[in-house]
């Protein structure tokens, strides 16, 4: 199904087609997902079928006119077929595995040259020919595998050329002033012709009383569903914005964060569904008009989703609503364009199914086309210009506040630059091909476009709904919190992306069957080694991994929080813990995932050698680096909050990681040290053991002071300080005499390392106004310098 119709094509196709516009603006935006039906086939389909199936295939393949329908008939009949022929390829009977266990235990034939025994000659020859009857079946059925997936490609191939010589079918250009002509006759003959059918269906309706009695419900679904849009969902918003600005606790931002997903996202997709379903409650049946009674609630839904996705964008009303940090003048006229292109989208959805139901002349269907199509241009072109406004602006930071902050800004405006020339250049396209009577070419080149952008704001506006949504439930309190909300953000927008893609294949002419094909090869895999790599493994080993990943997560922050912090480990104990959690709990997740997928590693131990061959080499620093952090973590010679010395900085360490420790200075600056360092390098290490330290503190004095005196003074300096331990006791040390001043050293030790510099300067400045209260002299160097010829610079002078 794809959002518009190629003239020319059957009329079966081109009424799926005409609702496939109306349906897609609304079930592509709101339902990112496919649902694959896969036909319970019977396992016992017989061979004969099969071959008939093929031989049919072949017939139409050479069968020149052969019809769209009839290839796509033979081809779902052969892609049936072919899934039910994979599944029995890969079948292996029990007796056929008992006959290669014997096989087996024959042992390998005897080379060239070499002769065995008749007896096991002839024993191996009949277990060979009851290995051939047994693997009959099998070998049938990857035949016709092979068969229908090279039928399969040739009908594919088929299509596709019809649908291309349909795209680039040529009408009368609606330029020529003769082609005008006949529009007014027409359009006037075909409204007369609806205008007739209604009025049939209508007395028929009044003498029935059906429309009658379901008129009331289908006004008051209509009704609800305009409330639910138009006022429930901004009231709701306005009043969970006003209560998130105000202090409130953590599990109340919990549930307003849900409301406010309910807001923005669940209550206009409810209240469009009322839209949808309003007009069929009336059941009205017309005889020929009745394809546009059926896309009445699509025509209305691609309105009200543009309504929608205008208001998610731009954010006309409140500056803190918008996609983009624009002012409100852009935001308004962002708005409106997009209200313009749901009215191009419902415009040609109208007009594919009365071409579809009445038909008109080729150059009313031209002129007509290029009418509706200039409805879709002017839109398109002035919206790439307001994307490229809003790049200058992120360019030049002219930006109003908004409610998402951009991480990478330049990558961003690059984006909206390369779609606003998209825009404009599919603008060109679709104007020049109407023109020239390409209007099937037109078409393909603009409304896929604005379906495209309709799906990609949703997607943004959903993935940023979820991603609060799920960051408010889990929180954001420490560093390993605020990296899984990262990985929230990121498995969210994976999530977006494989919904998004087939979607947008959708959009842009892929068939339901493309779809359907790529999905198979996903889900077959590929054969590596003995295990067969499939979407479903990756999926299966992907959903394992996340939720044992999360399930560390939760325990590491239950030790973190509740358990460790009763115990009377140090933080820097406590800390290695979870951090060693952490990594065998990754290791273990990691396993189970693997044998979860039924990844069979030993197939993969060549890969896995070679691997090892490069991590020896290439990453051997890594590797070291990683070594040294689990001995660092096992060993403790360094714990996170000690104090330490290592190549040449000193801080506190903050965190030991799988490849590197983090230290903070004093002067408040990130040091990343290597593990390696720590490991192999000499550490000071201040507080390993212990938190005591000692200081030494070096005073001079003038020749001749009082030494005893000094000796009091020192020892006085350190006396009633709380600081200072009494055991060991506080010591002066005469260490020498000087060029010019006697040499002590105060030695004392202090119960917290962490003070030294403070209870330094405190003795300091004791020790400097005890002296000179005593009148001890601290003296400073002197020298004595002597000049060379000074005589000869006296007597130069006094000639002068």
């Amino acid at each position: 199904m794809r959002p518009t119709a190629l003239a020319g094509a059957p009329a079966a196709s081109k009424r799926g087609s005409s609702r496939g516009a109306a349906i897609l603006a609304f079930f592509l935006c709101f339902f990112p997902s496919i649902l694959l039906g896969q036909t319970d086939l019977s396992t016992q389909e017989p061979f004969s079928t099969w071959n008939a199936t093929a031989g049919e295939a072949q017939e139409i393949l050479q069968d020149k006119r052969a019809s769209i329908e009839d290839l796509e008939r033979i081809r779902s009949e052969l892609s049936e077929q072919r899934d039910l022929a994979f599944e029995r390829s890969q079948e292996v009977s029990i007796p056929a595995r008992a006959i290669e266990a014997q096989l087996e235990a024959l042992g390998a034939p005897p080379p060239d040259g070499a002769t065995e025994s008749e007896e096991v000659a002839a024993e191996r020859a009949d277990l060979i020919e009851q290995l051939a009857r047994e693997n009959a079946p099998t070998v049938a059925a990857r035949q016709a595998f092979d068969r229908a997936e090279l039928l399969v490609g040739e009908i594919d191939t088929r299509i596709r050329a019809s649908q291309t010589e349909v795209l680039l079918r040529r009408l009368p250009s609606p330029l020529a002033p003769g082609n005008w002509t006949g529009l007014p006759g027409e359009i006037s003959s075909r409204t007369a012709d609806f205008a007739s059918d209604v009025a049939v269906v209508a007395k028929e309706e009044v003498t029935s009383g059906r429309a009658w009695r379901s008129a009331p419900l289908a006004a008051g679904l209509a009704i609800a569903g305009f409330a639910l849009i138009v006022l429930v969902a901004p009231w709701m918003v306005r009043k969970l914005a006003e209560i998130r600005r105000r202090e409130i606790s953590a599990s109340r931002r919990r549930m307003l964060s849900l409301g406010s997903f309910l807001a923005q996202f669940a209550v206009p997709v409810l209240g469009l569904a009322l839209l949808f379903v309003s007009p069929l409650v009336l059941n009205l049946q017309m005889e020929r008009g009745q394809e546009l009674i059926d896309a009445l609630p699509a025509l209305i839904a691609m309105l009200v989703v543009a309504h929608l996705v205008g208001s998610w964008v731009f954010g006309a009303r409140a500056a803190g609503d918008r996609l983009f940090n624009v002012d409100g003048d852009l935001a308004t006229k962002g708005y409106r364009l997009s209200l313009t292109l749901g009215v191009f989208l419902a415009l040609e959805s109208f007009l594919v199914t009365s071409e579809t139901v009445y038909g008109f002349s080729p150059a009313t269907r031209s002129v007509l086309s290029f009418l509706v199509i200039l409805v879709g241009v002017v839109p398109l072109w002035q919206l790439g210009r307001l994307l490229r406004k809003i790049k200058n602006a992120s360019d030049t930071g002219a930006q109003s506040p908004g409610l998402y902050t951009e991480q990478a800004p330049s990558f961003a405006s690059d984006v909206r630059w390369l779609i606003a020339w998209l825009l404009q250049i599919s603008a060109v396209l679709a104007l020049a091909g109407a023109a020239l009577g390409y209007v099937n070419f037109s078409r393909q080149a603009i409304a896929p476009m604005v379906v495209t952008l309709a799906v990609i704001g949703v997607a943004i506006h959903l993935k940023s709904l979820l991603v609060g949504l799920l960051r408010d439930a889990l929180g954001e309190t420490t560093e390993d919190e605020a990296e899984g909300g990262f990985l929230v953000s990121v498995l969210v927008s994976l999530a977006l992306v494989c919904a998004v893609i087939p979607l947008l294949a959708l959009v842009w002419g892929a068939r339901t069957t493309d779809i359907a094909e790529v999905w198979r090869l996903l889900t077959d895999g590929v054969e590596l080694g003995e295990t067969r790599i499939s979407l479903t493994t990756v999926f299966t080993l992907a959903i394992v991994f996340v939720l044992g990943l999360g399930i560390t997560r939760w325990v590491q922050r239950l030790f973190r929080r509740s358990l460790l912090p009763r115990t009377n480990l140090d933080r820097g104990a406590q800390s290695s813990i979870v951090t060693g959690m952490g990594y065998i709990g990754l290791v273990i997740t990691a396993l189970i995932a693997v044998s979860t997928a039924g990844i069979n590693l030993s197939s993969l131990a060549v890969v896995f050698g070679a691997l090892s061959v490069g991590i020896g080499f290439g990453l051997q620093n890594i590797v070291s680096n990683f070594v040294s952090g689990i001995i660092l973590l096992v060993e403790r010679p360094v714990k996170e909050g000690d104090w330490i010395e290592v190549s040449g900085y000193s801080g506190f360490v903050k965190k030991i990681a799988v490849r590197s420790t983090r230290i903070e200075t004093f002067d408040r600056f990130d040091v990343i040290v290597p593990n390696t360092d720590l490991i192999a390098g000499t550490v000071k290490n201040m507080t390993l053991s212990s938190t005591d330290g000692r200081v030494i503190l070096p005073v001079g004095v003038a020749y001749g002071s009082d030494v005893e005196k000094v000796r009091e003074i020192l020892f006085a300096s350190v006396e009633g300080d709380d600081r200072v331990m009494a055991d060991p006791p506080p010591m002066v040390l005469f260490v020498g005499l000087g060029d010019s001043s006697i040499d002590f050293e105060l030695r004392f030790y202090l119960s917290d390392v962490m003070t030294t510099m403070v209870a330094k300067s405190d003795v300091l400045f004791r020790v400097y106004a005890a002296l000179n209260e005593a009148g001890i002299e601290i003296p400073f160097p002197q020298r004595d310098v002597n000049l060379k010829g000074l005589e000869s610079v006296v007597a130069a002078m006094e000639k002068r």
